[in-house]
């Protein structure tokens, strides 16, 4: 697959995944995007691009806190961009602006913004170096660049029963896309590549516990998963949820079904 029939396979999935995108069972995403928009420690006039915003939580957390300032978010899926405008005028919120744009792609001039912030999309970049340089070249000098990421033990052990489970039905499974950058190791070799400076990274826990395998199907349903499952029959679908749901189940707890999410936020700065 080369690069463009990836970036079309990226845009279909959450273009598929939009209207449930901010279902409660994905609730983590707005929590992770607070923790990052605290991490930039804007002064409130800074002009900010968000890279890959999604349905915008990162973009509205920072919009929250720029008074005088203004965010630019852009992502290549308009379902995703629909989402994001829609959440922005119900919070009655005008210093944001949302692009369909590709990074890659965009007529951004170098040094356009005072920072910017990436919340779990870095990793599906096809050359991550190359566009994680890209944002960098859009930030001034002394700009702060930030991006969340997730640990590798994301959403185990419902993740792996979810895997192997697939598996049976003949699905190949690709390589997982947040696993380029689970690890402070990871990220500091990502920025060292770009040239900033400074870099700090903090984890935190931002899981929870769900109410029921529906709130699990939820997250598969309307995420990167689906697109594993839009590849079988309306028939084994069937019978994959079915035979999923019992072994999911079996993990039930009194507070309901444990979802690890451990994510890694990251703030590095550009060289003056």
């Amino acid at each position: 697959m080369d690069m463009q029939e990836r970036k079309y396979k990226i845009k279909e999935t959450f273009n598929n995944a939009a209207e449930g995108y901010d279902k409660p069972a994905l609730r983590f995403f707005s929590a992770a995007a607070e923790h990052l928009a605290d991490s930039m420690r804007f002064a409130g006039n800074e002009y900010v691009l968000d890279v890959a915003t999604g349905t915008g939580s990162v973009a509205l957390a920072c919009a929250q806190r720029l008074g005088a300032g203004h965010v630019t978010a852009i992502d290549l899926s308009d379902g995703m961009l629909a989402q994001a405008k829609a959440k922005a005028q119900k919070q009655q919120l005008s210093n944001l602006d949302f692009l369909c744009m590709d990074i890659e792609a965009s007529n951004f001039t170098a040094d356009s913004f005072d920072a910017a912030c990436c919340g779990f999309g870095i990793f599906f970049l096809p050359d991550m170096e190359a566009g994680f340089k890209t944002i960098a070249k859009l930030v001034k000098p002394g700009g702060a660049i930030g991006i969340s990421s997730f640990t590798g033990a994301l959403m185990e052990p419902l993740s792996q029963k979810f895997i192997e489970r697939i598996l049976v039905y003949g699905i190949t499974m690709p390589a997982l896309s947040w696993k380029r950058l689970d690890s402070v190791e990871k990220i500091h070799t990502l920025y060292q590549s770009a040239g900033l400076e400074r870099l700090h990274t903090q984890t935190y826990q931002v899981g929870y516990h769900l109410a029921g395998f529906e709130e699990w199907w939820d997250i598969l349903w309307y995420s990167g998963f689906r697109g594993l499952l839009n590849q079988l029959s309306s028939s084994d679908l069937a019978r994959f949820r079915q035979a999923h749901q019992e072994e999911i189940e079996l993990l039930v707890e009194a507070q309901g079904i444990w979802l690890n999410i451990e994510i890694l936020i990251s703030v590095g700065y550009k060289p003056v």
